[in-house]
């Protein structure tokens, strides 16, 4: 069979064709979608690194916040009595009172503590919930002083490093000379922090052993 010029053009654009189809397919098209899967592999890289960044300010911002609110809880525990034992800290309320007074020459003719530590009110937790682990602890003692001597204490009890409060003074007496001895009632109050135990989860009722099928 004579193979004429026009039948060798034919099978020669053919095999260009043949040529540039096989090209493509096996060669151009994977490495299409080679680049897209490399550029897909970025984007979704870029967004890892974006999100571990912040998530990285996030961290340092926690640990700055938690390093702030430490420092307050130091600088707040400095200021309490020793101990987060409420009777320890009636006990250690009880002798300072009592300590101050004979200090300024007082006569304590008596002195009691409040048996209940008392938590603060709801009101007062909505506008603070940092005071829902506080405890308030009280002594209120009877005194025998001259108003000057009370002015002392008073006085001594502002100017202590310790968180105290002079809650109520009662003084019944009506002029008053200053050397002329008096008989107040005085509350002192002083905080300790205990937060509570968080309430026991309910146990789950035992279920019954039935019998298989």
């Amino acid at each position: 069979m004579k193979v004429t010029k026009r039948d060798r053009k034919v099978i020669l654009i053919g095999a260009v064709v043949l040529l540039v189809i096989t090209v493509v397919y096996f060669g151009i098209l994977p490495l299409v979608d080679l680049i897209r899967e490399i550029e897909t592999e970025k984007s979704d890289r870029e967004a890892e690194l974006v999100r571990m960044a912040e998530a990285i300010r996030q961290k340092e911002y926690l640990q700055q916040a938690l390093s702030h609110l430490k420092s307050s809880e130091d600088s707040l525990q400095a200021l309490l009595l020793e101990g987060d034992d409420p009777t320890v800290v009636t006990s250690e309320l009880h002798r300072l009172v009592n300590t101050m007074a004979e200090q300024q020459g007082i006569a304590v003719t008596r002195i009691d503590a409040s048996t209940k530590p008392e938590r603060f009110d709801t009101e007062t937790i909505k506008k603070n919930p940092l005071m829902a682990g506080f405890l308030k602890i009280r002594v209120r003692a009877s005194l025998k002083c001259t108003p000057d001597k009370l002015s002392q204490m008073l006085a001594a009890l502002e100017n202590q490093p310790k968180f105290l409060v002079v809650e109520r003074l009662e003084i019944r007496a009506w002029n008053v000379r200053p050397d002329k001895e008096i008989n107040p009632d005085i509350v002192v109050a002083t905080y300790v922090y205990k937060p509570e135990a968080p309430a026991p989860k309910p146990a789950r009722p035992a279920r019954a052993a039935g019998n298989g099928a």
